[in-house]
C-alpha cells in the first residue's frame, strides 16, 4: 500500500437543471385550490353584516309582535281606547303592563313607536307599531322575514306592524 489517498468519486460539474414550473407545481395546485375556495365562499355565504341585519330583523320582528299584542290586550282592558300616539324609542304608558319582559322600545340598531294616525278630513286612521332602524336595508329585510299573514307597510328607513286601520267612510 502506498500512501497516495483514496480516489474521491468524480462529481458532476454540471447541475440538472429543473424547470420553474416543475419545481413549484405543488405551491401552485394549493394557491389555486385555496383561491378557489375562498371564492366560492364568498359567493355562496353572505356577508357579516347581511348576518348581523338578518338577526336584527327578526330581532325587531319579535318585539313589534310582542308590542302589538300589549297593545291589543291594552286597547281591551281600557274600555276600547287606543294608548296616544308615543315617540320612538318609548311605550305608552298605558301599554307598560301588557309588554313581556324581554321586549324594550329602544334597542341598539332600532327603535319601535306606537303610531296612531287619524286624518281629519276622511276620518281615515292608521294604528301599528313602527320600527325605524339605523340601517337603510332593515326595513326591507323585516318585509322579506316578515311571517305570513302581518299586515305591514314599508316607508325608508320605517317597518310598519298594522294593527289596525279603516278607512273612515
Amino acid at each position: 500500500m502506498t500512501g497516495a489517498p483514496p480516489a474521491e468519486p468524480a462529481r458532476a460539474t454540471r447541475s440538472v437543471k429543473v424547470p420553474w414550473l416543475e419545481l413549484h407545481a405543488v405551491r401552485i395546485r394549493w394557491t389555486t385550490w385555496i383561491a378557489v375556495a375562498l371564492i366560492a365562499i364568498r359567493l355562496i355565504a353572505p356577508r357579516p353584516d347581511g348576518w348581523r341585519r338578518w338577526n336584527d330583523a327578526s330581532a325587531a320582528l319579535a318585539d313589534a309582535e310582542a308590542a302589538r299584542t300589549a297593545a291589543l290586550l291594552q286597547y281591551q282592558a281600557a274600555s276600547l281606547q287606543w294608548p296616544p300616539a308615543g315617540r320612538p324609542g318609548v311605550a305608552p304608558q298605558g301599554m307598560l303592563p301588557f309588554l313581556p319582559g324581554g321586549v324594550a322600545f329602544t334597542r341598539a340598531r332600532y327603535k319601535l313607536a306606537f303610531e296612531y294616525t287619524a286624518d281629519t278630513t276622511s276620518g281615515a286612521r292608521m294604528i301599528g307599531i313602527s320600527v325605524i332602524g339605523d340601517d337603510p336595508l332593515l326595513a326591507l329585510t323585516m318585509a322579506r322575514r316578515a311571517p305570513e299573514g302581518m299586515p305591514f307597510i314599508v316607508s325608508g328607513r320605517r317597518f310598519i306592524a298594522l294593527i289596525a286601520s279603516s278607512s273612515g267612510r
